[in-house]
């Protein structure tokens, strides 16, 4: 997700210096895939944790259980009741985060970019103070 707050800078930066073509690729390109790409990390992690809470079902079972879906198909069931169904996966992903990422997030946040990929402030504010890797 650092694509997403850094990206802005970064095409200021080249259009300030004249470079207007790699300005304009990395708006119309690389910023847009890079929402798409971290949009596509979220429903799989909200995927991968849903299925984890629900425990293995067999192969078999799959296909029968309604409440497993592919990520495509999550979002709509997600926003049904997403606030409880967040809550478990957010807490999942802080604890990933603060198991596997020294230190806290560094702002800024792009917080539109972010939004629309998927993940609110809930998602990263929690991890941008210092203490989150003392627990």
């Amino acid at each position: 997700a650092r694509g997403l707050d850094v990206l802005p800078t970064t095409i200021s930066r080249f259009r300030n210096g004249g470079d207007d073509a790699t300005a304009d690729l990395l708006e119309t390109v690389v910023y847009p895939e890079e929402v798409t790409h971290c949009a596509a990390g979220v429903k799989w992690f909200k995927y991968l944790c849903q299925r984890t809470q629900q425990g293995s079902p067999q192969d078999k079972d799959v296909q029968e259980d309604k409440k497993l879906q592919a990520p495509d198909q999550l979002s709509a069931a997600t926003n049904e009741n997403s606030e409880a169904n967040l809550d478990p996966v957010i807490d999942t992903f802080h604890a990933i985060v603060r198991t596997h990422f020294r230190g806290p997030l560094k702002p800024p946040f792009n917080e539109q970019a972010r939004q629309a990929a998927g993940f609110g402030p809930e998602w990263y504010k929690p991890l941008a103070v210092k203490e989150f890797g003392l627990a």
